[in-house]
């Protein structure tokens, strides 16, 4: 599938070939990449920061946009302690290097991300996967494997098709007789953070969850629109990430005015819980107008929606849709119903009438394949 030429964009439309065309792809889920007090916050870090701190944050490239967001995050998401890396793929990494003095083990969703079991293999952790959303068969691993201290890994969100995780059970899961500091849940959030929980404070807030085995990794660059991942959770294991991970010690951070750009669409979260609830709005009205075309949902108030036809009929209809003036994406990406399928993605500020005209023209174009593919089949005979 060749990389879409775009030329420019807004949260709602992308340029190609000089058309703007209605978009449903990416996962800017509340369209912050494009708040004009969001852009602002850019130029003005840019004014006194720079482009780069040019350095690792524990020589001289720290800066107080740096800890002002790092407390933020964690506040935000009820957490006690936060670390920036320099995105989500990232955030994992320093996560495993915090965790593996203590932990051996590795026990990751077969569906997970790659970062996940790519952080995990790197510290040194021994992986096994457990089947997709599978709690008991978590718990059957982590039982097996209890005396090398063990890590549940997984998504809150899963990218590919919407699927939840059972954070609760996967906690469960964890053994007993294990002290905090070799027993883990791992959360990677990027795909709940800003979508699922009050006010968007993500998988763990929408769980529930309050213990101290539980560590959320998420990019800044999906609900929030920015750039960047963090670490979140308890304050001893983020106080060793930043003493000892490499990831983090080694590197450059988030250029300050990303970082800034960061805190002001958080604010904008926090200040304004409408912006949450016009996406879960949208989320509902495109349940609706899928559902009339006899597709699969995911579980509610995800904005992710996955579907496959027959393989023919998949670019006709991508195509159909494109000369129209609207993408819905066509990708080929792990994870997903099969090697080759549309993920649509709605956003905050997509209205209820772009849905509209999503659910129309997508009805014409799936008519239309299905009867041609029907002549064709006829003529055969």
């Amino acid at each position: 599938m060749p990389r879409y030429p775009i030329t420019a964009s807004t949260a709602r439309t992308v340029t190609i070939d000089e058309r703007e065309i209605l978009a449903f792809g990416g996962c800017n889920y509340l369209g912050l990449s494009y708040r004009p007090e969001v852009q602002a916050a850019v130029v003005d870090a840019v004014s006194r920061h720079g482009l780069s701190t040019t350095a690792s944050r524990e020589t001289t490239g720290n800066t107080t946009v740096h800890d002002q967001l790092e407390t933020e995050l964690a506040r935000f998401l009820q957490q006690e302690a936060g670390i920036l890396t320099a995105e989500g793929y990232t955030a994992n990494f320093a996560a495993a290097q915090g965790l593996s003095p203590e932990i051996g083990i590795a026990i990751i969703d077969a569906r997970a991300h790659k970062s996940i079991r790519n952080a995990a293999t790197s510290v040194g952790m021994q992986v096994f996967e457990f089947e997709h959303l599978d709690a008991s068969s978590a718990a059957w691993l982590a039982g097996k494997y209890a005396d090398a201290g063990v890590a549940i890994m997984t998504d809150s969100v899963f990218a590919a098709d919407g699927a939840i995780a059972p954070l609760r059970d996967l906690l469960k899961a964890l053994p007993a007789n294990l002290p905090p500091a070799r027993a883990a849940l791992l959360v990677d959030d990027c795909h709940g953070f800003c979508v699922l929980g009050s006010g968007g404070r993500g998988g763990v807030a929408h769980a529930s969850l309050d213990d101290p085995r539980v560590l959320i990794t998420t990019t800044l660059a999906k609900g929030l629109g920015c750039y960047g991942g963090v670490v979140a959770g308890r304050t001893p294991l983020i106080r060793r990430i930043r003493e000892t991970a490499p990831v983090y010690r080694s590197s450059t951070p988030i250029p300050p005015p990303l970082a800034a750009a960061a805190r002001a669409a958080l604010a904008i979260v926090r200040n304004d819980p409408s912006l949450v609830e016009r996406l879960r709005r949208n989320i509902a009205a495109m349940r609706a107008v899928l559902t009339a075309n006899d597709i699969a949902l995911p579980p509610e108030n995800i904005p992710i929606f996955t579907f496959t036809l027959e393989v023919e009929r998949m670019q006709k209809v991508h195509e159909g849709l494109l000369n129209d003036g609207i993408l819905a994406p066509l990708i080929e990406y792990p994870g997903g119903p099969s090697p080759r399928y549309f993920r649509v993605v709605v956003n905050a500020s997509h209205t209820l009438e772009d849905i509209e005209r999503l659910g129309a023209t997508l009805s014409k174009w799936l008519q239309a394949t299905a009867e041609n593919g029907a002549a064709a089949e006829s003529g055969t005979r």
